[in-house]
């Protein structure tokens, strides 16, 4: 009797220590998409007001033209609408004359499919090139 509940203690301990580390492996994967998904990233790209230049939307808001090349090589240029916040309605005046300016837009992507938004944390201005050390002329 003795050995009998010693067995079955055994395989009860086993039992919850394997349940225990396979909610561990489920729990890991949605952490990962999770951390993901909230990750602030740096989106370069051209922006303008998509409703005075591309007339996507009926209120002025920012959107950001950016360019990439797909699977085959071909460049596919996307619409990213970035939320009406204070640090996008800061930089609005100077494109909702019909400008269209390059910039390096710090942020988080928000949503998904269509009705995705980046919410902007910054926006500068791309940096020019051609500008470097290596261009600098030597003052004599």
């Amino acid at each position: 009797m003795k050995s009998f509940k010693l067995i079955l203690t055994t395989v009860a301990i086993s039992m919850a220590m394997f349940s225990a580390s396979a909610e561990e492996k489920k729990a890991d994967p949605s952490a990962a998409k999770t951390n993901k998904a909230a990750k602030e990233r740096i989106v370069k790209g051209t922006i303008m007001c998509a409703k005075c230049v591309l007339k996507k939307t009926d209120a002025c808001q920012a959107a950001l033209e950016i360019k990439r090349k797909n699977k085959e090589g071909k460049e596919v240029t996307r619409i990213a609408l970035l939320k009406n916040d204070a640090v996008t309605k800061a930089f609005h005046k100077r494109i909702c004359s019909g400008d269209k300016i390059a910039v390096a837009v710090t942020g988080k992507f928000e949503g998904k499919g269509k009705k995705r938004l980046l919410v902007a944390s910054k926006i500068a201005d791309a940096p020019k090139k051609g500008k470097g050390k290596a261009t600098d002329k030597k003052k004599t």
